[in-house]
């Protein structure tokens, strides 16, 4: 199994490895996917590589599946995505082929079982890590703002071990969607996005919403018309439609290196997922800044795209944190910037947080994980930040009016403070 970040080029180094294999005389290469879009994007990728496609099987693993006894038999099998390969499918493929060598690629080798992927494969080689990626001009920087807008006390696991789409209907219930489009406007207004929703109905209000805001915006899921989804899709790639908004279509080997904007609407428990659509913006244009902006807070439980990981094909604890996560970060009160909890004054505007955080940070990183607790549904920006306002940072007495609304304080208190410091007389 070889372990490769989303983005690194996993297509390229596949295409080679399959170059190579058929160099063999009898070499003959099997493809495996998960997804029928897939298949295109390996085969073009296999094209662009001279590898020789009539010595090729690409296929979904469903077809494959069924098709064993007529298909000409590999000399190596390649799964991409092998995160998945613990399903019933694969496993009756590699039993069938139990004496041909396999090669898997994931960027995330974590699934919510906690089982591990030992029986698929003996060992496990690693790339580099996303930060050695990014410091080397093969995957975008980034910048990662969050404000949560969800009450995520309503949300309920499944048996799968990820959220219920119910319960993620109950906790976005009471999101004011112009949010989302104002905080698009402030941050990264003009910018192509993924938007990341848990439900079609969800999806389709956003894009609705974007659409009345102005900003071209199409939704598309996996019971969009073939046709039209193509139609979308090629759309957005060209720039037509800014905003792309989707659920769970828009993650694994989809590539548009000029999307800079990921907007997450879609809490989750699922370390892969999160991964696969955090870093989808994040492919590699020279100059190129990313933007992921997580409305679900989703980093308190996996950190961010270059957080260090311990991968391993042995299993794990199912109740045990996403490798990392513990990771002390913190949002700028300011900017809402998801930082580095060591940091005394925010990198991306400058605000000065203060030195006493700095002393605190592994506390502070538990405080990161509570984000939200006590402000749900604040979706007012200038209204969070003036909840979490120290009163003795207010420059007027209309500062200490907006600290006191935000707190749910008496309108006594913010006349009373402002009197004190010589706002009022």
């Amino acid at each position: 199994m070889i372990v490769s970040p989303a983005g690194s080029g996993k297509s390229v180094v596949i295409a080679e490895i399959a170059r190579l294999a058929l160099l063999k005389p009898k070499g003959q290469v099997m493809f495996t996917v998960h997804r029928k879009e897939l298949v295109e994007q390996i085969t073009q990728s296999f094209k662009a590589n001279e590898v020789d496609l009539s010595r090729c099987t690409i296929m979904t693993v469903g077809k494959i599946a069924h098709r064993l006894d007529k298909l000409p038999k590999p000399t190596l099998i390649i799964t991409d995505e092998t995160h998945h390969s613990l399903a019933k499918t694969y496993k009756k493929i590699y039993e069938y082929y139990e004496n041909v060598p396999r090669l898997g690629f994931t960027a995330s080798p974590w699934r919510l079982s906690g089982k591990g992927l030992g029986d698929v494969y003996e060992s496990m080689v690693e790339g580099p890590d996303v930060k050695w990626l990014i410091d080397n001009h093969y995957l975008a920087p980034y910048d990662y703002y969050s404000v949560k807008l969800i009450d995520d006390t309503a949300l309920k696991r499944s048996s799968t071990g990820d959220y219920t789409n119910k319960s993620i209907d109950d906790a976005v219930g009471k999101v004011i969607y112009g949010d989302v489009i104002k905080t698009y406007k402030e941050k990264v207004n003009g910018q192509k996005a993924i938007v990341y929703a848990h439900s079609i109905e969800f999806s389709k209000k956003v894009a609705q919403e974007f659409n009345e805001a102005g900003i071209s915006a199409e939704h598309a899921d996996s019971k969009t018309p073939a046709k039209e989804r193509e139609k979308i899709m090629s759309d957005f790639k060209t720039g037509k439609i800014k905003v792309l908004c989707n659920v769970d279509l828009i993650s694994e080997g989809f590539d548009v290196p000029d999307c800079t904007v990921v907007i997450m609407l879609r809490p989750t428990e699922s370390l892969v997922l999160d991964i696969q659509q955090s870093m989808r913006c994040m492919r590699y244009k020279p100059n190129k800044k990313a933007t992921i902006i997580d409305h679900v807070a989703n980093y308190t439980r996996f950190g961010l795209p270059d957080t260090p990981r311990t991968w391993s094909l042995e299993g794990r604890d199912k109740k045990k944190k996403a490798s990392g996560s513990d990771v002390p970060i913190r949002t700028c009160p300011h900017c809402f910037a998801v930082i580095s909890a060591a940091y005394s004054t925010c990198p991306i505007c400058g605000y000065e947080i203060g030195v006493e955080n700095k002393e605190l940070k592994v506390d502070k990183s538990v405080k990161v994980e509570k984000i939200g607790k006590d402000f749900h549904f604040k979706t007012d920006y200038e209204k969070v930040r003036y909840s979490k306002m120290d009163p003795k940072d207010a420059t007027s007495f209309r500062d200490l009016q907006k600290i006191g609304k935000a707190r749910g304080y008496k309108p006594g208190w913010s006349f009373f403070q402002a009197k004190v410091r010589g706002f009022v007389h």
